[in-house]
């Protein structure tokens, strides 16, 4: 279990928070769940052969996102569908430019999404924290999400934004612009202002961020008293905990909402990208491939129990079936997970290791890393792996 050590935040939500075991339970299959995670994102794509490609390899861990915030926060869908026709409407408009500001700012969404897994790791209760600890940690946090998550996505959205306009700009010098400056334009140009403030008082992100930079606050009296502006135009909020707590949601309902919008439309014109996507050197996170990889996995219908693969020359993957299925099929089924497992770990021999709902070990699929980085980069197809893969059906297995 040690070399799962570093992705068990990531399994423990899996089954204890994600709906998955629960549908299962209740008689979902992976054909069914498939479907729902279909019907789920159809409002929002526009390519359904790309939406019926990707909806388990890609897309499972945004559907659970976005079911886990709907009932967070009401009304998220008409915001995600008012940012998302942005998208497409830039499209139409200019779409070559449009698919290039995406790919231009790829290597800094991969880096704010490192950023956000340390965000995550690095969280706290707040609950039991006293008043002067708890506004110092939500205001650090609203400054991590906005400045440190978020910032490109709010220069995406700028851009997109001047397509709209047919203003013309180098994405290079708006890259450069300051976080006040792009808040400013977008909240005074988009058709969706509210997302880069907070309401109903109206402070712009930027305020939010330089307040916390700035420790332009003070607690007293069980307030929380806030400062923002500069000179004449220096304001101040007074805040109880509860309010501050639900500045904080704001700016992460605003993040989830952009983030969801870009994710959707780099999915939904994935082919359009490969002629524009250049090398980077900036590499994501294992905790990034492994998430979409894992709720993959369990969207099938099995739950990983064991992964072994550093100091071995080999990987080893432990699935358990979280179906009834025949045992046999469920464990042919399983073998398809070999290419995810190179993905993770990169080693030259992979195996899993299928075991069936009531605890019993059946079957072990095994092959060389050569198919499946062929397969992973689109060379060859999922059908030609099954021909290379070696079954080994455990003895004492019924």
């Amino acid at each position: 279990m040690k070399d799962l050590k570093k992705f068990k935040r990531i399994l423990i939500g899996l089954k204890n928070k994600s709906p998955l075991p629960l549908l299962f339970e209740n008689g979902y299959t992976p054909e069914s769940i498939k479907k729902e995670i279909i019907e789920t994102f159809s409002t929002y794509f526009e390519d359904k052969t790309i939406l019926d490609e990707i909806a388990v390899k890609y897309l499972v861990p945004d559907w659970i996102n976005l079911m886990r915030i709907s009932i967070i926060y009401p009304n998220i869908e008409r915001d995600l569908l008012l940012v998302l026709n942005n998208y497409k409407t830039a499209k139409k408009i200019n779409k070559e430019r449009t698919i290039e500001i995406l790919a231009s700012l790829s290597p800094m969404h991969i880096e704010a999404g490192n950023k956000f897994w340390s965000f995550l790791n690095l969280e706290i209760d707040k609950k039991e924290l006293e008043l002067d600890e708890f506004a110092q940690t939500s205001l650090k946090d609203i400054s991590n999400i906005i400045e440190g998550i978020s910032k490109t996505l709010y220069l995406e959205q700028l851009m997109i934004n001047r397509v709209l306009r047919n203003k013309n700009f180098e994405i290079q010098k708006v890259i450069e612009l300051k976080l006040g400056n792009v808040i400013d334009e977008l909240i005074n140009n988009s058709n969706s202002p509210n997302l880069f403030k907070t309401v109903p008082d109206n402070i712009k992100f930027s305020d939010w961020r330089n307040i916390s930079a700035h420790h332009n606050y003070s607690v007293k009296k069980e307030l929380i008293h806030c400062e923002y502006g500069t000179g004449e135009k220096k304001k101040k909020i007074i805040l109880k905990r509860e309010e501050l707590y639900e500045k904080l949601e704001q700016c992460m309902r605003s993040t989830e909402i952009l983030n969801l919008a870009h994710k959707i439309f780099g999915y939904d014109n994935m082919n359009e990208f490969k002629s524009f996507t250049k090398p980077n050197d900036m590499e994501a996170r294992e905790e990034i491939d492994f998430l979409t990889i894992s709720s993959g996995i369990m969207s099938q219908g099995f739950e990983i129990i064991n992964l072994e693969y550093k100091n071995i020359p080999k990987a080893i993957l432990t699935l358990k079936d979280l179906t009834n299925g025949d045992a046999k099929m469920r464990g042919i089924h399983s073998s398809q997970f070999l290419t995810n497992l190179w993905i993770i770990t990169r080693k030259p021999h992979l195996e899993i290791r299928y075991i069936k709902q009531n605890g019993e070990p059946y079957l072990i699929s095994k092959c060389d890393s050569e198919m499946c980085e062929l397969v992973s980069s689109g060379k060859k197809k999922l059908t030609e792996l099954a021909e290379k893969v070696e079954f080994e059906l455990i003895k004492n297995s019924g």
